[in-house]
């Protein structure tokens, strides 16, 4: 038969392991106690004997051998309690004083068990010759007995209730911990079932399991994020990339139906690889998104100047904003660093400088900035050109988002995708804001 969940958890058999330790330790501590106050005791007892049995013996040298006798006599007739039995015999043996027993006249320590003794206690006994006998001095052992009984039963009381207390305590911090375990494998098992939205409740103890509940939201977040991504391109295909294969279907059909000659041939081919060459670069930034936002590229992260990258994308792009009839003005602090990817940094200031010029009419600015603040180095990129709605600021970072203004100019609608993706990677912050007219983008970099 199974033993109940409560029994199986690991808290449960860790709380028994303390308690076993806990027991063998006072098992340990209760021998060197037993030994040290046994002994300390019997030492009590010996030296009682002592004592009385050298008064005796000076009592006799100076009374003599026959008081010596004559008092042991009267001790032994009243019934007044004494520490000790006393008994003196003769060179022969003869006892003259007290009862003998079982014992016999000998010199030094020795112990022995009165038969008729139904208690059956050790007597302790210290033998003293003197010129005319040997006198006898015999205490019970029965303190010494209690008190190893004593011992033994606060040992088995202290060593059951520990034992019980530590069960109890597995027992409670066993059902704490299914308790708060539950309450995972329920969110798992939500999940599971696609309640991808499901989280790990926490309690805002900041212990062990509410950092663990905080790191699995997050990564549940963090996944959630990229299945709603992955489900979002596979719509955004769908829907952005059947316009252009359309087109392509259509161009073949229409040259093979309507082309006569070579010349109309090599027409169709080169529109339909120009359109082929756009789908697959549509393809191409989109696995190129996709690689960022796995991470991958993190691990090679280094020191970049950021200054001379803002520098090199302002001398790219200058000549390019003289030919639209536009102007490209900068305002970049020296000596500014970050820790990047120098290549996708590019890339992504270059996305939004193009993105400025190519929404922006001639004799329209675009100003370059980068500054350092408390918080870290922040760049800015800001023209007055027409701006974008406010209502569509949480959209333009989304695969193929693109406003109905810039549907007729060159463009797939993943720049902006590929800022945000190597933003989050970098940690930096992005923030569009109005211009009053144009638009403001604000990338504010980790220290």
């Amino acid at each position: 038969m199974a033993l109940p969940r409560l029994f199986r958890t690991a808290a449960f058999r860790l709380a028994l392991a303390y308690a076993g330790l806990f027991v063998l330790s006072t098992a340990v501590l209760f021998v060197l106690v037993y030994v040290e106050v046994t002994d300390h005791a019997e030492d009590q007892l010996k030296e009682l004997i002592e004592d009385q049995a050298g008064a005796l013996v000076a009592q006799g040298k100076i009374e003599g051998f026959e008081a010596l006798a004559a008092t042991l006599r009267t001790w032994s007739d009243t019934r007044r309690p004494r520490p000790a039995s006393y008994v003196l015999v003769d060179p022969a043996g003869q006892v003259l004083a007290g009862k003998l027993g079982t014992a016999r006249p000998r010199a030094g320590w020795f112990t022995y068990v009165e038969p008729d003794d139904d208690d059956g206690d050790d007597m302790l006994g210290l033998g003293t010759r003197l010129e005319n006998g040997s006198l006898l001095v015999v205490a019970q052992e029965t303190e010494l007995r209690e008190l190893g009984w004593a011992l033994i039963q606060a040992f088995l009381l202290a060593g059951g209730a520990s034992l019980a207390l530590a069960v109890l305590g597995g027992m409670i911090t066993s059902a704490a911990f299914l308790r708060r375990l539950e309450n995972f494998n329920r969110t798992a098992a939500q999940i599971v079932q696609g309640k991808l939205g499901e989280r790990v409740p926490q309690r805002g103890t900041d212990d062990e399991f509410d950092r663990l509940a905080g790191n699995l939201n997050a990564m549940l977040d963090r996944i959630q994020a990229l299945m709603e991504s992955m489900r979002q391109v596979s719509n955004d295909i769908a829907h952005d990339l059947r316009t252009p294969l359309a087109h392509l279907r259509q161009r073949l059909e229409t040259a093979r139906q309507d082309a006569r000659d070579t010349s109309a041939y090599e027409v169709a081919v080169d529109s339909a690889i120009a359109e082929t060459d756009e789908i697959l670069a549509t393809f191409s930034a989109l696995l190129r998104i996709a690689q960022i936002e796995a991470g991958t590229r993190r691990a090679g992260f280094a020191p970049v100047d950021l200054s001379a990258l803002f520098e090199s994308i302002a001398e790219t792009y200058t000549p390019v904003a003289e030919d639209r009839g536009q102007s490209l003005l900068t305002a970049i602090s020296a000596g500014v660093t970050v820790r990047g990817d120098r290549e996708l940094l590019t890339q992504m200031l270059a996305n939004l400088v193009e993105n400025a010029l190519r929404h922006t009419p001639p004799f329209s600015v675009v100003r370059l900035s980068l500054d350092k603040s408390a918080t870290g180095p922040v760049g800015v990129i800001v023209d007055n050109g027409p701006g974008i709605p406010e209502e569509a600021h949480g959209n333009v970072f989304r695969r193929f988002f693109r406003m109905e203004a810039s549907r007729t100019t060159p463009g797939n609608g993943l720049g902006l995708s590929l800022v945000a993706a190597v933003a989050d990677l970098h940690g930096i912050a992005v923030e569009l804001g109005d211009s009053k007219p144009g638009l403001g983008v604000t990338l504010r970099f980790p220290l």
